[in-house]
């Protein structure tokens, strides 16, 4: 009979205390679940999907008080969890709500809840590899590539994102990013000689740039296809203006260079102008450099030309030869034709000194004509007359004495008529 009662009383307390937890629990509510990325935006969390890791959470606010009543963080899985006192209704609160979009950012309760936060961001994937066969597509046996892939922007709060991805082993890559502007830069592989392949649809990364823009769709497909090029630029023109058998020191002259890419990659084509002494004035706007050595400003695609005008003043007198030669290489890619470089443009010009002309005084043989015509004049007339040359004309003392005597004789009659 003691036996049985100390069974019945220990039952008892075993009872009593299990009731305590329960009792407990019955005074406040439990909310917790995952905050992840939802790549495929079924609002549900799958295997596979990126969760937001410590230090990302939720805030739950007090609706009947309009309070902050707790702020929670995720762990290393993704997961949070509040307990609140139980009665006052709660609005759970996702944190992520700037940088991502959501289904939903809220959600009330008073009771026990899951809530899971599916976040949308920008999703961007592809593969990087060696387009063997150049159809676009990445076959099992097309090597994967190893440099890294860059994205670069802000998201929408302003903050700077700057991340890298190095393919896997079959090529794939993938950037998870919160909502913002994005650019996605390609590696510059030339070193493994390689270089991007020309884009065969919306998928590409430009072979320009080496970069593709993130744009407001939530998923970005975003493929980085190299091949093995065959770089070849060559000078194929050379003209000089004006054209001249001779030119003088201090002339100025007109140099055009006609530079092609007869390659299949593109890039920027440069080169080295030799010749003559002389300084170079001025170049044209699509190349920078100086020193008789440029590069074009923009990159030249394949089997397309540019032209290249410098104006130079020739500054010594020599016959020598001009003629440019461009550099074997395109983007780091190297040359694979070195014969049509320039050497066969060559032109051979003749440069001389200015000539200097020192203008004639003038002397008193310049006038000796005139007086020697006069003199003859002279004796012609003295010839006529019988008279002694003398230099002087007779006709002049005859024409002054006919007026000497019309004077006195006017004068003569004046006088008789004041007499009378």
């Amino acid at each position: 009979m003691k036996k049985q009662f100390a069974v019945t009383l220990t039952a008892a307390f075993l009872l009593a205390g299990a009731g305590l937890p329960a009792a407990a629990q019955d005074e406040t509510i439990t909310v917790e679940g995952v905050i992840f990325l939802d790549r495929n935006g079924n609002e549900a969390y799958d295997a596979g999907e990126t969760v937001r890791a410590n230090g990302v959470g939720v805030w739950v606010k007090n609706l009947d008080s309009n309070e902050k009543a707790i702020e929670v963080r995720t762990d290393a899985n993704g997961r949070y969890r509040a307990v609140l006192p139980k009665g006052p209704r709660y609005l759970v609160i996702n944190q992520d709500k700037v940088d991502f979009e959501l289904p939903w950012g809220a959600r009330p309760t008073d009771k026990d809840m899951t809530l899971d936060f599916p976040l949308w961001g920008r999703f961007v994937e592809g593969f990087s590899f060696v387009d063997a066969n150049g159809d676009g597509v990445k076959q099992a046996d097309e090597k994967a590539t190893t440099g890294e892939i860059k994205a670069s922007g802000k998201t929408g709060s302003g903050a700077q994102v700057e991340v890298a991805a190095t393919p896997a082993a079959d090529g794939s890559f993938r950037f998870e990013l919160p909502v913002g502007d994005y650019t996605v830069t390609a590696p510059d592989l030339a070193k493994q000689e390689l270089a991007l392949a020309k884009p065969l649809g919306a998928n590409d990364i430009d072979w320009l740039t080496g970069q593709a823009k993130v744009g407001g769709d939530r998923n970005k497909r975003i493929d980085v296809r190299y091949f093995a090029p065959k770089a070849d630029v060559a000078a194929e023109e050379l003209t000089i203006s004006p054209a001249k058998d001779t030119y003088t020191v201090g002339d100025q002259i007109d140099v055009h260079v006609k530079l092609t890419n007869k390659g299949d990659v593109p890039g920027k084509l440069s080169f080295i102008l030799f010749g003559p002494d002389g300084n170079i004035l001025s170049h044209s706007d699509n190349v920078t450099g100086a020193n008789r050595d440029y590069e074009t400003v923009a990159k030249v695609l394949p089997g397309q030309s540019v032209v290249v005008d410098l104006k130079l003043e020739l500054t010594a007198a020599e016959t020598t030869e001009i003629w440019p030669i461009a550099r074997p290489w395109v983007d780091g890619h190297k040359d694979v034709d070195r014969k049509n470089q320039g050497v066969q443009l060559k032109k051979t010009i003749k440069i001389v000194e200015k000539t200097t002309t020192t203008p004639t005084t003038p002397t008193s043989e310049t006038t000796a004509p005139a007086t020697t015509t006069t003199t003859q004049a002279v004796a012609k007339a003295g010839n006529k007359t019988g008279l002694a040359s003398t230099g002087a004309s007779p006709l002049g003392f005859l024409a002054l004495g006919a007026v000497l005597v019309a004077a006195g004789v006017s004068a003569f009659f004046v006088a008789r008529r004041r007499r009378s």
